[in-house]
């Protein structure tokens, strides 16, 4: 798995977002600052707005950076919630929104 750098995982999770607004699945192509065209695979699962980069990672050591970018964004008066890992989950992060539109936002992250 080729590992991004926070920021390419951010620019990632802010295309999602624009996707999950639109209501539609699909693959889209965000094009990353620091490592090039990310291909991000979003589908709508019952009520969820599923969302992930299949083959990409996230270093463990930025996730508290990733927790706080969470904090003030996307912004508008709205902040992404933040799963992080557990011993269900131990290698990946979830990052939510609910109550913007009748599907949830779930953006998921592999640590590497």
């Amino acid at each position: 798995m080729k590992t991004l750098t926070l920021s390419s995982v951010e620019q990632c999770i802010t295309a999602a977002y624009h996707q999950y607004l639109t209501g539609k699945p699909g693959t889209i192509t965000c094009t990353t600052i620091e490592d090039g065209t990310v291909n991000i695979q979003c589908m709508i699962s019952g009520t969820r707005f599923n969302c992930g980069f299949a083959g990409y990672q996230m270093n463990g050591d930025d996730t508290d950076h990733l927790r706080t970018w969470c904090i003030t964004h996307p912004g508008d008066g709205w902040s992404f919630g933040f799963r992080g890992i557990s011993p269900s989950h131990p290698d990946s992060l979830n990052i939510t929104l609910i109550d913007k539109t009748p599907l949830m936002f779930n953006f998921h992250v592999y640590l590497g």
